[in-house]
């Protein structure tokens, strides 16, 4: 008979020491690098599994309010963890002006240990610059480069051999240097993923910042630029990228592109944040032409997002001269002008193959004499090539039930000779009108026999 007294050996061992180091480090980067050292205390298992830990992160918070312990205990880490790789290192660190010789030594440090992904986020007092090592410049093993800088960058090399093996490279930045723009984008022969996010402001309040920079990279084949500026400046950027497959542009003012048609780009996603001065929003005089040549660098997508104020009463030029999307299949639209039925009807125009359109009407705009003078609905005199031939979806998102949403919902039923389906967001009304306009709504004629109608109604958050 077994005493009930004897100890379960199943339950005394200690099996995740017993594990390899590879799944401990594993279970080590769910914590904080100062809980990972502390491990070391453990057992004698433990003591040295940290030191091969290919995940550092650091976070060094300005000396003033730690008195230089968060500084110190970097220097102890790397110091401890010998000559082992790095897989990942990460460096916030506030006050850089105090560290600019230690910040150079721990990432001259990690680039010495073969660190494969690099991430510093750098934030000096206003007015100061940061030199980076030229040996991250040549760094063989550097795959991805995340940097979040509150200044601009300097001292980057001229010569085409930097960065050799970079794929990713994600750049945030603050009153950026053309020059320094230029070198840095233009240098990366291996690189495919790249985003740029930035302030552009200028230094005095007198002056006019112009800024002007190539993108040029063998390779790329995704693209993200999120720039935001004060007034009066003036922004240019030239694309040239032959693999580019998806490109995504965020401003608040429209940055003159320039992109050479890449046949490889197949998906687009433009949002344009344009301030409104009066009573309609303000588009200065350039703006026609720099969205034409923006539209002409990506007349190949397949796939289109976008969100910008198109066209205005008074630009009858820049509709003539609105290229033809001929592979354009997918478009996802969110209309922001007074004038925007007039923008539905022009991409449409241009969209001779489109099978699924996305659209949402979301600005209020009125004027004095007439409050819906500005949202009629003016159905064109020839009926777009799509609408008879290949348009097969439709979604409406954030349906108001206007007489005007109610004019293009019609037209575009009476036309849509291939609809399939039809999908409407409405907007939550009472609901005796609901009903009667969702009667009004299923009686309009339809072109296609087999459309079919979905009514969906969003509810009010809260």
């Amino acid at each position: 008979m077994v005493s009930n007294s004897m100890p379960c050996q199943t339950c005394s061992e200690d099996r995740i020491s017993r594990l390899p180091d590879g799944i401990l480090c594993h279970i080590l980067s769910f914590l904080d690098i100062t809980e990972t050292v502390k491990t070391s205390g453990l057992s004698h298992r433990w003591k040295d599994v940290w030191v091969s830990f290919p995940t550092l992160k650091f976070n060094v918070q300005n000396p003033e309010s730690d008195k230089g312990r968060s500084a110190g205990f970097v220097d102890q880490v790397l110091s401890h963890s010998g000559s082992s790789s790095i897989q990942r290192f990460e460096l916030v660190c506030y006050g850089v002006d105090d560290y600019f010789s230690r910040i150079r030594d721990w990432v001259c440090t990690a680039l010495r240990r073969n660190v494969v992904e690099l991430l510093l986020y750098l934030f000096p007092n206003p007015g100061k610059l940061y030199e980076f090592p030229q040996s991250l410049f040549k760094c063989k093993t550097l795959s991805v480069l995340k940097l979040r800088l509150q200044f601009d960058l300097i001292a980057i090399p001229s010569n085409s051999d930097c960065f050799p093996h970079l794929k990713i490279l994600h750049v945030t930045v603050c009153c950026p240097n053309a020059d320094s723009m230029k070198k840095l984008f233009s240098c990366c022969p291996a690189l495919e993923d790249l985003v740029i996010d930035g302030f552009i402001s200028k230094i005095a309040r007198e002056e006019r910042l112009v800024l002007s920079f190539t993108v040029s990279a063998p390779k790329l084949r995704r693209l993200r630029i999120c720039l935001r500026r004060g007034s009066n400046n003036y922004v240019s950027i030239n694309i040239n990228a032959p693999h580019l497959e998806k490109l995504d542009l965020f401003d608040n003012f429209l940055v003159d592109y320039a992109l050479k048609n890449e046949k490889s780009l197949s998906t687009a996603k433009i949002a344009v944040q344009i301030h409104k001065r009066g009573q309609n929003d303000h588009l200065d005089n350039d703006y026609a032409a720099r969205m034409h040549r923006l539209f002409a660098g990506i007349i190949n997508v397949k796939s289109l997002s976008l969100s910008a104020p198109i066209l205005r009463d008074s630009d009858p030029k820049f509709q003539r001269l609105l290229p033809t999307f001929y592979n354009l299949n997918h478009l996802e639209l969110l209309l922001k002008t007074c004038c925007s039925w007039k923008s539905l009807i022009k991409l449409l125009e241009i969209s001779p193959n489109l099978e699924n359109l996305v659209f949402e009407n979301n600005v209020e705009c009125y004027t004095a004499d007439d409050k819906n003078k500005l949202h009629e609905w003016c159905p064109p005199s020839i009926v777009p090539i799509c609408l008879l031939s290949s348009l097969k979806s439709i979604s409406v998102r954030g349906y108001k039930w206007r007489p005007d949403e109610m004019e293009v919902a019609k037209y575009m039923l009476e036309h849509g000779v291939v609809l399939k389906k039809v999908i409407v967001y409405t907007r939550s009304i009472p609901m005796e009108k609901q009903m009667e306009l969702e009667q009004e709504f299923s009686k309009f004629p339809r072109a296609s026999k087999t459309c079919q109608i979905e009514l969906v109604e969003l509810k009010a958050k809260g």
